[in-house]
């Protein structure tokens, strides 16, 4: 019987969407990283954001942390220019975000915040031109 996939992307014009499920394994955090970065590369020759929805993510190995930690500084590395993260109230679950997002080399003009809902999120991006009105209806 095959699990529920621990994790969920969708690309939305500029943005893309992320749902994370459950405990990751490094195998998990590897696959992950590769269609995190197949879906964006259409879009990180200009600034695009993320919305990073772990209310459901679980305490995984430490292993994962530096898979995670690379991908952040490669999104860095490639425009990525606005976060909003929705999380459940766990501070647990937010000091592994910390561990598996920390690294030295933030972009200056980075935007990183919580939102409490994806309509939230949709409002924010909307204002800063991630997205565009016409998204809204989804």
């Amino acid at each position: 019987m095959k699990n529920k996939k621990a994790f969920s992307l969708n690309l939305e014009e500029k943005v893309l969407w992320v749902r994370a499920d459950g405990v990751w394994n490094e195998r998990t955090a590897n696959d992950y990283v590769q269609e995190f970065r197949h879906l964006v590369k259409p879009i990180v020759a200009e600034p695009w954001a993320v919305v990073l929805d772990i209310r459901h993510w679980q305490l995984s190995p430490a292993g994962v942390f530096s898979l995670l930690k690379d991908n952040t500084r490669w999104c860095f590395e490639h425009n990525l220019r606005h976060v909003e993260t929705i999380y459940a109230d766990n501070a647990v679950v937010m000091w592994q975000f910390v561990k598996a997002t920390e690294v030295a080399a933030r972009p200056v003009d980075l935007v990183s915040q919580v939102a409490t809902s994806e309509a939230a999120a949709r409002e924010v991006l909307q204002a800063a031109g991630f997205l565009t009105d016409k998204s809204a209806a989804r």
